[in-house]
């Protein structure tokens, strides 16, 4: 059975993705809807390592007899793979039957990795947001035809794929986003410029960012520099092509991804979109207001607005800098190292019980269509971020505004200020 399974409706690109992994076409590559009828299998190396790929024929909402029993022999591999890839096409946008297939596997959204195809140049970069709708977690844009954003695509499966390789340099993995031009390289440069941290000679190195090694008060951190990247952007794809690819790469090998912004500029409809990739990852979040020397406010005032704009990252502290006069560095790393103790807590079940327990005689959550929310019990699942389950009569029955409530409540009676709080709902039947 393949390790990477490749899914998605049909004349999305699934085809062309597929010959472009195992180097070789194999599979049919036409216009035509539906073209590729059987799961076609090939092997991909990357970076030393083989895995089997297949290609999926394409799944209709119509229920004629062909993609009926394609739809079947997908059932059968979903179970098995060890990744899914889910393509949807950038430049037509979601559809309906991107939304049926989503509901199909959203069971396996754990090992689904959603691609955005046909991101062939930066002006369609924004069609990227509307496909985190269907609520996966992993979203990568790329451009199969051209194998832009394929290699980012394919380092973040090989840490799931068998015999995933452990990470090369180990410490507390932080990594600087942000749209351009709001300081993340003169951040960096001040970072590694302080004279209480201290920078390994040899960095370490991925495919497209380099890890860079230092240590600062007796703690060892790993700087994710996306530089690299940049560079090469600007000889083959144009000064800021890919820049959410870039972003979206950062913040999956990071731990804390600091979210860096322009004061002078303040905050824009980018900053809060790259801040949504951070909250829905789960990551640990230093929110990292630049440029403070060249804005007049307070820090009380320029806090207050940063809580208001990205009212979605209340765990994450805030950190004022000014990267040219390297004011603020200090502050940004220990400020990193209270969100690693937070984002590592681990609680016995009866703390956890105790604490949700608090939140519902607090307030609890309101009926809908006459039902009531049942609670029965809750457990931590891990770590990085917490994670705490919730078994319940029916997930279905609680609101988003509510969960929200839920969410923070329960994360300041867990004591987890400063770092975000997966939840998980389970549904369990009433016993007669």
């Amino acid at each position: 059975m393949a390790d990477l399974l490749i899914a998605g409706r049909p004349n999305v690109g699934k085809s062309t993705l597929f010959n472009r992994l195992v180097k070789r076409r194999k599979s049919i590559v036409h216009d035509m809807p539906g073209v590729t009828r059987d799961i076609v299998e090939g092997t991909a190396q990357w970076q030393g390592r083989s895995f089997t790929v297949a290609d999926t024929g394409g799944l209709l909402e119509k229920g004629d007899e062909i993609t009926e029993g394609i739809k079947r022999q997908v059932q059968r591999v979903l179970d098995k793979a060890k990744a899914i890839i889910f393509v949807v096409d950038g430049r037509e946008g979601l559809t309906a039957a991107d939304q049926y297939i989503a509901e199909l596997l959203y069971p396996y959204k754990e090992k689904v990795f959603l691609v955005v195809n046909k991101i062939d140049h930066s002006g369609l970069e924004d069609r990227v947001y509307e496909f985190y709708s269907l609520g996966f977690e992993r979203v990568f844009p790329i451009s199969a035809q051209h194998g832009k954003g394929v290699g980012e695509l394919l380092d973040s499966l090989l840490r799931v794929l068998p015999e995933a390789e452990e990470r090369a340099v180990e410490g507390i993995r932080i990594a600087l986003v942000g749209r351009p031009n709001v300081g993340k390289s003169s951040l960096l440069n001040s970072i590694l410029r302080e004279e209480r941290v201290i920078v390994s000679p040899i960095p370490g190195t991925t495919r497209d960012a380099v890890e860079v090694p230092f240590s600062f008060d007796g703690k060892d951190f790993v700087l994710i520099d996306t530089a690299g990247i940049r560079r090469r952007s600007r000889v083959e794809y144009g000064v800021e092509f890919f820049s959410v690819g870039r972003s979206i790469r950062a913040i999956e090998l990071s731990d804390i991804s600091c979210l860096v912004l322009d004061l002078s500029e303040g905050i824009t409809d980018q900053d809060k979109k790259i801040g949504g990739l951070i909250e829905r990852r789960h990551k640990g979040c230093v929110i990292v207001g630049n440029k403070m020397d060249l804005v007049k406010a307070s820090k009380r005032e320029i806090e207050t607005y940063i809580r208001k704009e990205l009212y979605f990252l209340d765990f994450a502290p805030i950190v004022l800098t000014s990267a040219v006069r390297g004011e603020g560095i200090n502050e940004l790393l220990r400020a990193c190292e209270e969100v690693w103790k937070d984002y590592n807590l681990q609680h016995k079940t009866s703390f956890v019980n105790r604490a949700v327990e608090k939140v519902l005689r607090e307030k609890h959550p309101p009926s809908q269509k006459g039902k009531q929310v049942k609670v029965y019990y809750a457990f931590q699942e891990g770590t990085r971020p917490p994670t705490v389950v919730v078994f319940t009569n029916n997930p279905e029955l609680w609101r988003k505004d509510y969960l929200r409530f839920f969410e923070r409540r329960l994360r300041e009676y867990l004591g987890i200020r400063k770092a975000p709080l997966r939840l998980i709902l389970k549904g369990r039947e009433e016993k007669e």
